[in-house]
Formats: structure tokens, sequence, C-alpha cells
């Protein structure tokens, strides 16, 4: 069976999900090809594919626009743009299945197609969430006992709201004689089968669908070796993971890098090459554009992140609290479930420029709250129970 692989190449998180697929994939002897024009393709290429160039939005207008609330996040012209580049390479690949995580042009392309669709995507960005994704009804307090109406309310009309601000997908649909019409909610779901690489306990869904299934998370193993400084020198210190992904703030990591050069901790800190200017300060700071997550995680006490879901997910896949500075409305959505479950907090980002010192003062608090280690490790064993890669192999498999 041949299958395309589509995902948004600007993101690790999008590249790192879909390849872990891949790779189960192709050991049961599928022929996989992927797309993509983002420099971090080269992750794919070294993990042996070949990748096919493909129009993708500019991350710095897309992420731009989601950073500052925008609700039209791109222009129609570069959603018809998209169709357009999927179909031509449809043509010259013929899969039989498109594999999708970020493409949010898919459910229209593959219907004109024909061509069957499955998309990795978070609850969050499906409309089966229980959770609201921007909770603005939240000025209506608990103690009238109105929570669940109220937070039904707030996720019909952001939906709503969404769907009309971004009524690009609609059109298409109309216009392509799609019945189950696209819109802004589920343009990142699939045409014919949705992964979710969630735990329920984690983000819990209302009324999903059949073609929708948890698989759990899907972390990036980059099987980077270990820097040449590795193990780091604890010397009883205890040592604070830091990374905000690919899609984080440049100046984070100046502000960052000096704060802990003058704390107690010892801190590691990857950059995904956002920053060019910090150096490792031997037994301090240890600086690494990229590095094996899970290797700087399972030595540390603590992850700071931009509460990325894949870098939540593996900080509790080996127990580990988390205190996100988000930057983004997703990043907020994941750490509001992290506060409500008490696995870490949240600082942001502007109270984190206005006050860098209270990030500090965190990462105390967190340690010392033993409900919090218990949270953490419950969430270990929650996570432990899935093989998302085989799960989601299995299902494509049942599709082709």
């Amino acid at each position: 069976m041949k299958i395309l692989v589509l995902p948004y190449t600007h993101a690790l998180s999008h590249i790192s999900r879909p390849l872990l697929v891949a790779e189960e994939l192709r050991r049961r002897g599928h022929e996989v090809v992927f797309a993509g024009e983002g420099p971090k393709v080269r992750f794919i290429r070294d993990a042996g594919f070949q990748v096919l160039p493909v129009y993708e939005p500019d991350p710095a207008i897309l992420f731009g626009n989601i950073r500052k609330g925008k609700m039209r996040f791109v222009t129609d012209e570069v959603i018809e743009e998209m169709v357009e580049a999927d179909l031509a390479l449809f043509k010259e690949v013929g899969p039989c299945i498109v594999l999708t995580d970020g493409r949010f042009s898919a459910r229209i392309s593959t219907h004109i197609a024909g061509i069957k669709h499955v998309a990795i995507v978070n609850v969050s960005s499906t409309e089966y969430r229980a959770e609201p994704y921007i909770p603005f009804l939240d000025f209506i307090p608990d103690s009238l006992h109105i929570g669940k109406a109220r937070d039904l309310l707030n996720l019909k009309l952001e939906i709503s709201i969404f769907d009309r601000v971004m009524s690009v997908f609609k059109r298409l649909s109309r216009q392509y004689g799609i019945k189950t019409l696209v819109t802004a909610t589920n343009c990142l779901t699939g045409k014919d089968y949705t992964l979710l690489p969630d735990i329920p306990e984690y983000f819990p869904t209302k009324n999903l669908p059949d073609n929708y299934s948890y698989i759990g998370p899907i972390t990036w193993n980059s099987r980077l070796p270990g820097p040449h400084w590795w193990p780091p020198k604890k010397d009883g210190r205890e040592l604070v993971y830091i990374t905000m992904g690919t899609t984080g703030v440049a100046d984070f990591f100046e502000k960052i890098y000096d704060l802990f050069k003058a704390s107690e901790f010892l801190a590691i800190i990857t950059t995904g090459a956002q920053s060019g200017k910090l150096r490792t300060t031997e037994g301090k700071i240890y600086v690494e554009d990229f590095m094996d997550g899970d290797l700087a995680i399972e030595a540390s006490e603590l992850v700071v992140c931009h509460g990325g879901n894949g870098t939540i997910y593996q900080a509790l896949q080996h127990g580990r609290p988390v205190i996100g500075i988000p930057t983004i409305p997703d990043q907020k959505f994941n750490m509001r479930r992290v506060e409500a479950l008490g696995l870490g907090k949240t600082l942001f980002w502007k109270d984190f420029e206005k006050s860098p010192e209270r990030l500090l003062d965190l990462i105390k608090e967190v340690l010392a709250d033993s409900s919090v280690r218990e949270n953490v490790v419950r969430f270990r064993e929650l996570s432990g129970k899935y093989d998302a890669p085989r799960i989601a192999a299995d299902i494509i498999e049942g599709l082709g």
C-alpha cells in the first residue's frame, strides 16, 4: 500500500508524530512518501524517507496571526493554493491513503481526488472537545452550579464564530459537493478517520464518532546521541529542562539564560535552532539546538516549556511536572488542563516578561508540592498503556 504523508513541516511537532507512524508502516512493508518544504524536513530524510516539495503556508504569517489571536489565520487564497498543490501532488504520487498532521486543506482535496484520508490531530482541534478552547464565559462563577451549561454554550459559540470567520472551508465544501461540510473547526481532522494522540483522562471528549480513536501520545524520539558534555554535572542540584519547541519566541532564550545563570538551578536549554547566541557554561547551563528530549527529561526534575502538547506528554511519560509559558491559544488550552489536573503551573508570557524571577518561584513551588508528584506519576502510568504508532498503523491498514 502506498501512503502519502503531509505534515506541516515548519513545526517539529507535526513532523514527529506522523514520522513515528510512518516508520511502523514501513516496517510492515508499506511504501511511504512524505511531502513538505520546511527546513525541518531534514529529520524526515534522516529517517530514510523521500520528501517531495509541496506548498505550505508561511510559518511567520500563520503563527503570527495565531499568536495575535486572529481567527482568520490564513487568507482564502492560501487555502485554495493548498488544495491545488494537494491535487497536483496526488496525481504525481498516486497514493492509496493520505496521512496528514496539520494540513488543513486535506479534507477537501482528498474528497475531490477520491482518496482515503486519515489525520492525526489533538482533541483540542476537534468539535468533540469537552472543554472550551477559549473560556470567554469563565466570568460566570462555578458557585452558580451551571458550569456544564456554561461550557456547552461557550463551545457552541466559539465553534460558530470560528467557522463563520473562516467561511472559505464551507464555501469550498459546497463548491465541490462535500456533504459533510468542512469547517474551520474540523479542517484538521480526517475525512475517513481521525487519530487522537491524546488520552481521555487528559483531554476528554463528548459524542465521539466511531471513526475517531484515542491512540495515546506520540512523542518525538530523536535518537540523537547525547551531547559531548553528557551527562550533566548535577552535584546534588535540581536540574530543569527548558524547551520552547520550534514555534517559540526567540528572545525568550536570552531572558531564560540570564535568569538561570544567576539561579541555584542547573539547566538544559534546547533552542530548536531559534537562537544562536547562547553558549554552554559547563556545570551551570547546557545549551543545544536539538537533543534527545527523553534523555534530558529523564535526568531532570522539572520541565519548562511553551505548553506544547507533545512536550507536555513527553514530560508526563517520565513522571515530570510541567511549567508552561504559552504564547498561542493551543498552548494556553493545554496548560489549563495541566493546572486543572494538578500536573504543573502556567506562567503567561506577559507576566514572565514583567518578572522573569516569578519562574524560579514557581519551580520551587511545584517541586515542593507532593500532590503534583503523585499526579504526574499517575499520568505516567496512564500514558504508558498505549503504543500509539502500532495502534495508528493498525487503523490505517484496516482502511487500505
